[in-house]
């Protein structure tokens, strides 16, 4: 697993959502390793770990979590705080469950796992998103994909849109697609929701108020983040939250001060 570390102190481990790669976190990076030890790990499939591995395509997320298990007890780093984005979130939540004595605090950062779909809603999407799905998507579509995760598209993330659209010229770009493709799998397979209450490390969950991913507005029109929120409260009491004004889903990239500035005050 690649992987950049900046910083000394407590150490972060941070963890990137689905189809992205460690450079979603990278300005939060900057900006917390002053203070602390801040590691951003490229997840097996994405920027510059190993594409090509062998795993449960089933769950995808608990073979992740398994990896950076691996990854802190070869790092031999104590009580880590784990971030996870979106994806990543859900992965943090996992590994924070099965391995409570490597982490101190989470922080979940437009976490996916909180919302509920049924067997049916999860067949549709993962029918719907095959490998193949993700390779035949042209420039257009990319970049509406990429405005979709922000409230308002930022300069930079011009940066983001390039580095997805050289992925299509690269040799392993078809073990990519597969690994969006599992990855997907892996949050429809292996569901946090229910087992919230088995997290007892303090937990800090943050949230763009302009998130349009989260909660998911094609299967669930009427649910709402105020209400998701309620619920994720209500099995983690122990949780803190925190609202990020005019940012999407995207937050760690979107409001890096913000975002930076939340968890800082909560590791405190």
């Amino acid at each position: 697993m690649a992987y950049v570390e900046k910083g000394k102190g407590q150490s972060i481990v941070f963890i990137h959502g689905l189809g992205g790669n460690l450079s979603h976190w990278i300005k939060a990076v900057k900006n917390l390793a002053a203070t602390y030890k801040c590691i951003a790990v490229d997840l097996p499939g994405y920027g510059y770990s190993d594409k090509k591995f062998s795993t449960n395509e089933e769950d995808q997320l608990q073979f992740y979590s398994d990896m950076l298990t691996q990854f802190i007890q070869k790092k031999k780093l104590k009580k880590v705080v784990v971030a996870g984005h979106s994806m990543g979130g859900q992965i943090a939540m996992i590994l924070a469950i099965q391995h409570p004595e490597l982490i101190s605090k989470i922080v979940l950062v437009s976490p996916a796992g909180l919302e509920s779909f049924t067997s049916n809603e999860a067949q549709v999407m993962i029918g719907a998103t095959p490998a193949s799905y993700f390779e035949k998507q042209d420039e257009s579509t990319i970049r509406v994909s990429f405005k979709q995760n922000f409230y308002e598209l930022p300069k930079d993330a011009e940066n983001l849109i390039q580095d997805r659209l050289r992925l299509k010229t690269c040799n392993d770009f078809t073990l990519y697609t597969q690994a969006v493709s599992n990855g997907i799998k892996g949050m429809l397979n292996h569901p946090v929701k229910n087992d919230c209450n088995k997290i007892n490390q303090p937990v800090l969950i943050i949230y763009g108020q302009n998130d349009a991913l989260i909660p998911n507005k094609i299967f669930h029109p009427a649910l709402t983040l105020d209400s998701l929120l309620k619920e994720a409260m209500t099995a983690m009491p122990q949780a803190k939250q925190v609202l990020i004004a005019n940012a999407g889903h995207m937050v760690p990239y979107e409001k890096p001060l913000e975002t930076s500035k939340a968890i800082k005050e909560f590791i405190q």
